[in-house]
């Protein structure tokens, strides 16, 4: 049967393939046009999302490179060409006074599809081959194959748990799947001489999509920190049909991944809106850890490989990522440009320096902040070549310079000309920044962010935070020792490219910054800076465990300490720790505490946000704790309406005064999202005051 397919492939000839992709985009439109229900929430995202960059990579002549490698470069390349489609359409404003309605954008996209499909049709006369484009290595007389269908249940439990615990509150499913990936691993590690190769990638992305899903599904609406404001950003843009950074000068509005991406997403699926960050963004999430494990395995065996891409997998950051979708995309991209800057097949062909700008500049005009640590991590690894020569040999050297004066322009113009603000406000940091570590954090000022405090074990409030503080103090432990290894060990450092042996030490700078200057974690969270430099660190991880095996002179353990290591990361990732020990901590499967009360939203807490959008004037502004401004921005559309209290020093409230479910049915107040006091306590701010709207799940005084 696989040897008749295979045939058949071999035989496919490049005009059927040129006419299938015709074929594919005429079906795609009509469904679009055509409103076909049943398939227009799906199809048009998989075929904008995969089919635009499969050509790229085609028309590149990469046909050589690994398959799962060609998938993360197809989808990386389509979400790019969407977001440039978009800001190419948008500058046609106001010629167009809609430019990113359906009609302009299905066009151009048209266009570029039939373009791109016909210039590969014409550069790959004579070396068209369906088997170099679809070159999947699967032996199915290698290894066993139950355990490489097996993950593809884990997004299907997330699916079907999800449902029953926002429907039922019923959780048996969610811990299912968190019961059974463990023993998958264990399963998998015990028999890792038995098992199919092809399992170390397929199960990495299913695992990973399944806790994306469980997380980003629960709830009926977006959950997360950064999200909402994102999703407010992308609401500006759906409802004009056009990206104005002056509708809300904003750092966030100028992230085009979640402003023109999520728009276009829209226009072409009509999918419910909230859906595209819970749903599409968990889908291409879910490849994170993939470019994550091909970058690793330039350097080690796959099993190796395997284990950094759980380490990434089994990140909170990770498990929350759709939160803060724009680092997600920003992170996607970032990935791609170090994948294909280390991956050995490109290391001499040019189509790594197109591959590498195209997916630098997309970072950049996803999200500042990893914008900027890309910067500072690649633009030394680049220059390195020139440096080297240099001081070496007493020349000079200008491999890169091409890169890196292109990187440098796209920079300049982006930041200085499309988005002011958010060079502003990146100056502000660095300038806040300077001015700690030059004065007042020498005095003795400056807070830590309780993160890092925690990992230092400071502050530490209960038995299951203290075992989260151990898990992953002994990541960090082994890392270290990862980390003199490489110094020490002439070994190693062959292994390692000098270029990536840099992008770990500057890595290991960036991370120390944290500790030695104190308010640099408070402007940008250590989560997401360890989340992001993994790429580079996460080699340390394994690097640290091949060498306590070594030392303990078991080198047949190293299976064993990788998995008594990245069991319990999963554990208190998913915060199982508190839920056996009786304290609900978890949003996916606990129906209540903090963290459920933070992020679950309630119908009618957005339906009393959208009474008071219809039923108060322009000039009245609406008060609400920490937790009131996630529900009414997801039912008032002017993100200055809503005002947040100060506990401390407000004795009355002037205006209206909203509570969402946890404080009208369970008396609770946000005064942070960190702090949770009775609102018993603050029964002063109600004097005067009367309830004039109540549907159980909400209330409003006035």
């Amino acid at each position: 049967m696989i040897n008749s397919v295979s045939s058949k492939i071999k035989n496919f000839r490049r005009e059927q393939w040129f006419l299938s992709i015709l074929l594919a985009l005429l079906i795609t439109d009509l469904i679009i046009l055509l409103d076909v229900n049943l398939f227009k929430q799906s199809i048009p995202f998989i075929f904008f999302t995969i089919i635009p960059g499969l050509i790229i990579v085609n028309l590149l002549k990469l046909h050589k490179l690994e398959f799962e490698k060609k998938v993360v470069l197809w989808i990386g390349l389509s979400i790019s060409l969407l977001l440039f489609t978009g800001l190419l359409l948008n500058s046609l404003y106001p010629m167009i006074t809609k430019p990113l309605a359906m009609a302009p954008v299905l066009v151009t996209l048209n266009i570029e599809v039939v373009l791109l499909a016909f210039l590969e049709y014409h550069r790959n006369k004579e070396s068209f081959s369906m088997r170099d484009i679809f070159n999947f290595q699967f032996d199915s007389g290698k290894g066993l194959l139950s355990p490489v269908i097996f993950p593809f249940i884990f997004p299907v439990m997330a699916i079907l748990g999800t449902y029953l615990m926002n429907t039922y509150e019923n959780n048996l499913m969610i811990l299912g799947m968190l019961f059974l990936i463990p023993a998958y691993l264990i399963v998998i590690f015990y028999l890792k001489e038995r098992v199919n190769p092809v399992i170390y990638p397929i199960s990495l992305w299913l695992i990973s999509l399944g806790l994306l899903l469980m997380h980003a599904l629960t709830s009926n609406y977006i959950i997360g920190r950064d999200v909402h404001a994102e999703y407010y950003c992308f609401q500006l843009t759906l409802n004009n049909l056009h990206w104005d950074i002056n509708n809300y000068y904003n750092p966030y509005n100028a992230c085009l991944d979640i402003t023109i991406l999520p728009t276009i997403y829209k226009v072409i699926s009509s999918i419910n809106s909230e859906y595209i960050f819970k749903l599409y963004f968990s889908i291409i999430g879910s490849f994170l850890s993939l470019i994550l494990y091909f970058v690793s395995k330039n350097y080690f065996k796959k099993e190796y490989a395997y284990c950094a891409g759980l380490l990434f997998t089994f990140q909170i950051f990770f498990i929350n990522i759709t939160g803060a979708a724009r680092q997600e995309i920003a992170i996607l991209f970032f990935f791609l440009a170090v994948m294909v800057l280390f991956d050995k097949y490109l290391k001499k062909l040019v189509q790594r320096k197109i591959l590498f700008l195209i997916f630098i500049f997309s970072t950049v005009i996803s999200h500042y902040t990893t914008s900027y640590v890309a910067l500072v991590l690649l633009i030394p690894m680049l220059a390195l070549p020139f440096v080297k020569d240099l001081v070496k040999n007493k020349k000079l050297n200008f491999e890169n310079f091409d890169i890196i004066f292109l990187y440098l322009l796209f920079v300049a113009i982006w930041f200085l000309i499309y988005a002011k603000v958010q060079f502003s406000a990146a100056g502000d940091v660095v300038a806040a920044t300077a001015g700690v570590a030059g004065g007042s954090a020498a005095m003795g000022g400056g807070q830590r962010d309780a993160l890092v405090l925690s990992v230092l074990g400071i502050g530490l409030k209960s038995i299951p935070n203290t075992i989260s503080a151990i898990v992953n103090d002994a990541i960090f432990l082994v890392m270290g020792i990862g980390l003199l290894t490489l110094i020490k060990n002439k070994t190693c450092k062959k292994i390692l490219d000098k270029e990536f042996i840099l992008g770990i030490l500057l890595s290991i700078i960036l991370l120390a910054l944290f500790i030695v200057v104190p308010t640099v974690s408070t402007f940008y969270g250590p989560e997401r800076l360890f989340f992001q430099l993994l790429i580079f660190t996460a080699p340390l991880f394994i690097i640290g465990v091949i060498k306590i095996s070594k030392l303990i002179k078991k080198p047949n353990w190293k299976p064993l300490i990788f998995l008594l290591l990245l069991l319990p990361l999963f554990m208190v990732s998913n915060h199982l720790q508190y839920h056996f020990y009786g304290t609900p901590y978890s949003a996916e499967y606990d129906d209540s505490g903090m963290v459920r009360g933070e992020l679950f939203i309630y119908d009618g807490e957005v339906i009393a946000a959208g009474w008071l959008n219809s039923y108060t004037n322009s000039s009245s502004n609406i008060y609400a704790d920490s937790l009131g401004g996630s529900r009414l921005m997801l039912g008032i559309l002017d993100i200055n309406k809503p005002r947040g209290i100060n506990f401390a020093t407000n004795r009355t409230i002037p205006d209206y005064l909203y509570l969402g479910y946890m404080g009208a049915r369970e008396g609770k107040v946000y005064e942070t999202l960190d702090i949770v006091g009775d609102w018993t306590e603050f029964n002063f701010l109600f004097t005067g005051k009367s309830k004039i709207y109540d549907n159980y799940y909400a209330e409003v005084y006035l």
